[in-house]
């Protein structure tokens, strides 16, 4: 029970984070992804199936507090947690490098498939906004794994 109750805490806290950032937090137009950072953190230390029920809350929480394309946000949220938790046992370690790159490409995937399933802007600004949400991510990777 505890495994469960702390991360969903911490996804609930980074969500409250990321709600009141400043502008200042942009890179290439885009700031962090807090909740998916958190989401990929623990996926990484658990299996596939408590990274399928982290992933869900994280898309609970996450379009809960967006206010819109909730059911967009559980289903890419879900399956980068599943993703996250299958890869801990092939890909991931403690080189800090690993991380970096795991945090990067899970958010590169995860927002690919939200800009598939929410096409609402142009190729390029979708593109610029996810460069930037992936360096953010990557560099928050390193705190958080």
């Amino acid at each position: 029970m505890k495994d469960k109750v702390i991360p969903i805490l911490c996804l609930l806290a980074a969500a409250g984070v990321q709600a009141n950032l400043p502008e200042g937090f942009h890179i290439l137009g885009s700031g962090p992804d807090l909740v998916l950072v958190v989401l990929i953190a623990f996926s990484l230390a658990g299996d596939a199936s408590n990274g399928v029920i982290l992933g869900f809350v994280a898309g609970l929480v996450e379009g809960s507090s967006v206010g819109t394309s909730l059911g967009s946000f559980i289903i890419t949220r879900t399956l980068v947690g599943f993703i996250a938790g299958l890869t801990t046992n092939t890909l991931f370690s403690e080189n800090p490098i690993v991380s970096v790159f795991t945090a990067a490409w899970l958010t590169l995937l995860s927002e690919c498939m939200f800009v598939i399933a929410n096409p609402a802007s142009t190729f390029f600004e979708a593109f610029r906004r996810i460069v930037g949400e992936c360096v953010w991510n990557s560099l928050l990777s390193l705190i958080l794994i």
